[in-house]
């Protein structure tokens, strides 16, 4: 049989044995250690900024198949009276849609 351990006693002998460490002592000690944290100036974070802007301005400039993109765009519309009718029935649906959420509790 193993003796039974007196938990209240033991932390009492615990508590008196080690010192009491304040919260403002613990983190000015902590603090202290700590490694010196060096701040960027705002100047030099825009100028860091404003280099990897023209970097990447110039590298998408110098590959991107701008010319390709643009050679597919279409160069003539056309509106037929079936697109004319879904563009308002689409127009008016929308309307009606907004006009019910307005009117009533619901929240779109």
């Amino acid at each position: 049989m193993t003796k039974e351990l007196d938990l209240n006693n033991l932390f009492s002998q615990l508590r008196d044995s080690e010192p009491e460490l304040h919260e403002s002592v613990f983190l000015h000690s902590v603090r202290s250690a700590l490694p010196v944290k060096k701040h960027r100036s705002t100047g030099s974070e825009t100028a860091i900024t404003l280099a990897a802007a023209a970097i990447g301005c110039g590298l998408a400039y110098n590959y991107f198949p701008a010319a390709e993109l643009l050679s597919q765009l279409p160069r003539q519309f056309t509106i037929t009276p079936l697109s004319l009718l879904s563009l308002s029935g689409v127009a008016v649906a929308l309307s009606g849609l907004i006009y019910l959420s307005s009117e009533s509790e619901l929240d779109l």
